[in-house]
């Protein structure tokens, strides 16, 4: 029996109806009235009775995320589940803004993948009611949770388009209907295996087309497109082939099957060639066949290898296909002439004109990626630049008045100092430096330092734990740079995570044309060392499979390598040019760049670092360049000018420090104008004003997070620098947070509607005020997050949270070491016992027990009573006293005074015969005269509770 309740192709008519309920009420589960109110949906829309898509109406004055946060929190309560399972899509609207987002676990909601509409040419759509008109009409409405969803198998997650995606598969359907070719520039980041995925669905379901062909051009890039390919499709109604070889791909291409198949240009050209010389030699082919039917062609990135001789010939082969390319950086006559042989043409000369635009301008505006923080670093300062130039021209000078038989003379001097004084830093650097110059010892060692030094706060270690690249010139330097590291690692130990960064090196093998015995020596060292740090088994007869390893463990997308313990994590990853282009990678957030780049290779370079992953944690692609600073800018310029035209430098790079430097300085102002001193900030009147102050807080708060990542950063003279020092930051910070307890501590009724609208979830990152009550909070949240998982597999699903929150927490104790010590230890010390309570508890949920509810406070309160009791026993033993005597004049004391209650009750209990009985050679010397004893004994017991255990007692 087959239950049909959603008709996909029933658009705007045939079975399908359309309903709009308003204000339905999900009730509270029974006996929760305390915890679990009614909630009202304000608007939601059915499809066939189903409910697919809800709306939030918010007034104007409530924030967007406020919205989002409201939704979040009904997941959390469960009232999205029963027929409400079904929603696809929630859509939080005020009169002036609008965003949708897909339906995700309660507890894998996440703003990054808030999206806003905009129209064919890239304008926003902000107003609610042109939002509706465009999005929430019929048909829109019914493609938008049925044609433009897709469900990610492997990361068990739901995943709506954004609108230039759905307007690409739209125009690239139309050209297939028209038997035109063209091509989707869409910008590096942007979505674009998920773009071409639903194009060849539904150009796969086309009655018109025999055949959907996806290339590629690296066996990498094939498997990492069918594994992306074939997550999508396995909630889908089509099926994913890929050929192992080339005869396999020309057996599945005479199949009538309908399936995609994804497969490598190589692989199709040598079928297409042994095609032809059968038929060249009057044998038959079944094959031929295949190349005259109607076959829809999808390139990935067609420039990457040499695909214009190739093109050509599978083209001429197949007499009736046409082809589509994707790129985030297209071949322009501007940037054509850096290529060479057939890869020296255009993309429309390939492919014919572009269907759709979205450039890196366009996604930066609409939040789909990152920008970037560049910063210029070189190891060849401008001084020591000019000293080369004077020294090199002087050089090449004498030289020729050497060959004129004449002396180098003053006014020659004069005029190359004149000459050299007239250059600009760029043409200083193309025309005195070579790669030479960067290949030393000393600029490696420089970088490798200055990695170590910088490299944890660029990746946010211990708070966001990302990865870097680093990309060099050659292997040799690669293999030079590991070398390095290696050595340097020794010396150096980063206190978050000793053995940071781990490190390995990964290229593809068309790059190692020098097959010299010492790289192959060296790359079995780097093999070896691999294995013996993650655990495998590689040799140099499978260097394939060690690539594929470290691009999986580095990306932290596929299941088994996303919730790793940190040992087993990839820090930092050298190449020369693998990973820099096809590379999905959102845990990525640093490059560091020891080469030039330019257009469409320092695009897509720079690229691999802004994917979205969590805007509180990575607000910025972190990109840090060690050669030719002035031409690598001058490259930038360029680049962004063709990829995003004209002007838009300011808007994909960051600013400058000092132009971060005056934006933080303003934040500042505007905060001291509402409440000049932390302290004023708890006289201020009205809700009005607590409002301002939030709002003025959170901008130094997302202000100062982004200038704590340039390497000029530094609190020393912050007074002066910035008009505020770090401990009054820290002090606001406290001010802020207690505002937003007030908030979110009370129930929703009670709190005023403008403090209600804010939205109090940003990252306070670098601000914090890491004091007790913080810290303790920040180990309940830790401890809530893992006893919400109720089986052993969902703890293991959300290993990564549970490892980022733990590095958070050490973060945190490493900072309230600094200022109060006697805490921190003592937290520390519990941390273990903590950790048992927890897995304690998880096993009475493994057994079908209800969990024990554990609370931070009272485990390290717990914790500190049993180690009174334990060290107390131990010191009453050896001094021949009573324990509860001793444990009340302790607990009466109070550290650092000279007041001491009850000890002439100790004094008595003091029994000399039971001391001297359990003396031990490694324990105090009793003495055996009861005076003197009873004033030993009184000496160290005060001894033994200021110092011992001062840090169990405290208040």
């Amino acid at each position: 029996m087959t239950l049909e309740l959603f008709w996909k192709a029933d658009v705007a008519g045939g079975k399908s109806s359309y309903e709009v309920v308003r204000q339905a009420v999900r009730p509270r589960l029974a006996g929760t009235q305390d915890v679990d109110p009614d909630r009202r949906f304000d608007v939601t829309l059915l499809i066939n009775g189903l409910p697919l898509i809800q709306l939030e109406l918010k007034k104007a004055t409530v924030e967007l995320n406020q919205a989002f946060n409201q939704i979040e929190k009904y997941a959390q309560e469960g009232k999205y589940t029963g027929i409400y399972s079904l929603l696809q899509m929630f859509v939080i609207m005020t009169p002036d803004s609008t965003a949708y987002f897909a339906n995700a676990e309660p507890d894998h909601f996440n703003k990054a993948f808030l999206f806003n509409w905009r129209t064919r040419d890239n304008h926003p759509v902000e107003n609610g009611l042109a939002f509706t008109r465009q999005v929430l009409n019929i048909p829109m409405a019914h493609k938008m949770v049925s044609e433009y969803t897709v469900i990610d198998q492997e990361r068990q997650s739901l995943i709506l388009l954004r609108p230039y995606q759905i307007y690409a598969i739209e125009a690239v359907m139309h050209r297939i209907h028209d038997h035109q070719d063209g091509f989707v520039w869409h910008t590096t980041g942007s979505g674009k295996t998920l773009t071409s995925y639903k194009t060849a669905k539904l150009a796969a379901q086309d009655p018109g087309v025999d055949k959907v062909i996806f290339l590629v051009d690296r066996r990498d890039l094939d498997e990492q497109t069918t594994s992306n390919f074939s997550a999508y499709a396995a909630n889908d109604d089509i099926a994913i082939n890929e050929a192992q070889n080339t005869g396999d791909l020309m057996r599945k291409l005479q199949q009538n099957d309908g399936k995609v198949l994804v497969t490598s240009i190589q692989k199709l050209h040598r079928a297409v060639k042994k095609t032809q010389a059968q038929l060249e030699t009057g044998k038959q082919s079944r094959f031929s066949k295949t190349l005259k039917q109607r076959v829809i062609f999808f390139v990935d990135e067609a420039h990457r290898s040499q695909f214009g001789k190739m093109q050509k010939e599978i083209r001429a082969a197949f007499v009736n296909s046409n082809w589509y390319g994707y790129t985030g950086t297209p071949i322009f006559n501007e940037n054509k002439k850096q290529l060479k042989g057939d890869l020296a043409v255009t993309t429309e000369e390939l492919f014919g004109k572009v269907c759709h635009v979205y450039n890196l301008r366009d996604a930066l505006e609409d939040q789909a990626v990152l920008p970037f923080n560049v910063e210029h670093v070189t190891t060849i300062g401008k001084d020591t630049l000019i000293t080369r130039a004077l020294e090199k021209e002087t050089q090449r000078v004498k030289a020729r008045r050497d060959k004129q038989g004449r002396l180098l003379s003053t006014a020659d001097e004069a005029k190359i100092r004149a000459k050299i004084q007239a250059m600009s830093v760029k043409d200083l650097e193309e025309t005195y430096l070579t790669p030479a110059d960067f290949e030393t010892d000393e600029h490696i060692n420089q970088v490798v330092q200055y990695i170590l030094q910088k490299g944890p706060r660029k990746t946010s270690l211990g708070h966001g734990n990302y990865n870097a690249i680093l990309t060099t010139s050659s292997i040799e330097m690669a293999q030079r740079y590991y070398q390095a590291f290696k050595a340097a690692k020794r010396a150096t130990h980063n206190q978050l995570d000793p053995d940071w960064p781990r490190i390995a090196i990964t290229y593809a093998l068309s790059e190692n044309e020098d097959q010299s015995a010492q790289k192959h020596d060296q790359m079995a060292t780097i093999l070896k060392d691999y294995n013996q740090q993650y655990h495998t088994n590689f040799d140099l007869t499978d260097l394939n499979l060690y690539n594929e390893d470290v691009a999986k463990r580095a990306a932290r997308r596929e299941a088994v390598f996303a919730h790793l313990p940190t040992d087993q994590e990839i820090n930092l990853v050298i190449v020369v040019r693998r990973l820099l282009t096809g590379f999905d990678a959102p845990r990525l957030n640093t490059l560091f760049v020891d080469r030039t780049l330019a257009y469409q290779e320092l695009i897509q370079a720079y690229s691999r670092t802004n994917r979205l992953q969590n805007r509180e944690l990575k607000q910025e692609g972190q990109i840090v360049t060690f050669r030719v600073p002035a031409i690598m800018e001058a490259n930038e310029r360029e680049a962004y000018k063709l990829y995003s035209g004209e002007g838009s430098f300011n808007v994909i790079i960051r600013p400058t420090y000092q132009q971060a430097v005056l934006k933080f300085q303003k934040a500042v102002v505007d905060l001291k104008a509402i409440a000049p001193t932390p302290t004023a900030a708890d006289d201020l009147k009205g809700t009005t004003a607590k409002v301002q102050f939030v709002k003025a807080f959170r901008q130094v708060n997302q202000q100062l997070n982004s200038l704590s990542m340039y390497n000029d950063f530094t609190w020393k003279n912050s007074e002066k620098a910035f008009g505020i020092a770090q401990p009054e930051v820290e002090s606001y910070t406290g001010k802020y947070l207690r505002i937003k307890a007030a908030v979110t501590n009370q129930e929703p009724e009670k709190v005023p509607e403008e403090l209600a609208a804010l939205d109090f979830s940003l990252a306070v990152g670098s601000v914090v005020l890491v004091d007790y009550d913080y810290l303790t909070q920040l180990i309940q949240d830790w401890i809530d997050e893992q006893q919400q998982y109720s089986t052993p597999d969902q703890a293991q699903a959300h290993m990564t949270d549970y490892l980022q929150n733990s590095a958070k927490v050490q973060a945190s104790l490493n900072k309230l070491a600094e200022t109060q010590p006697q805490q921190a230890q003592l937290i520390r010390e519990a941390m273990p016992y903590i950790e048992q309570q927890m897995q304690q508890s998880q096993q009475q949920s493994d057994q079908n027990q209800a969990p024990v509810a554990l609370n931070a406070r009272e485990l390290v309160a717990d914790y500190a009573q049993r180690q009174l009791v334990k060290k107390t026993s131990v010191f009453a033993h050896t001094w021949g006293l009573d324990q509860a005597a001793l444990l009340r004049v302790a607990r009466e004391h109070t550290v650092g005074t000279d007041e001491w209650h009850h000890e002439q009750e100790l004094t008595q209990s003091a029994n000399l015969a039971a001391a001297l009985q359990a003396q031990t050679a490694a324990g105090p010397k009793i003495p055996a005269i009861l005076p003197l004893y009873r004033i030993k004994s009184q000496a160290a017991w005060r001894q033994f509770i200021e110092h011992d255990l001062a840090i169990y007692l405290q208040k």
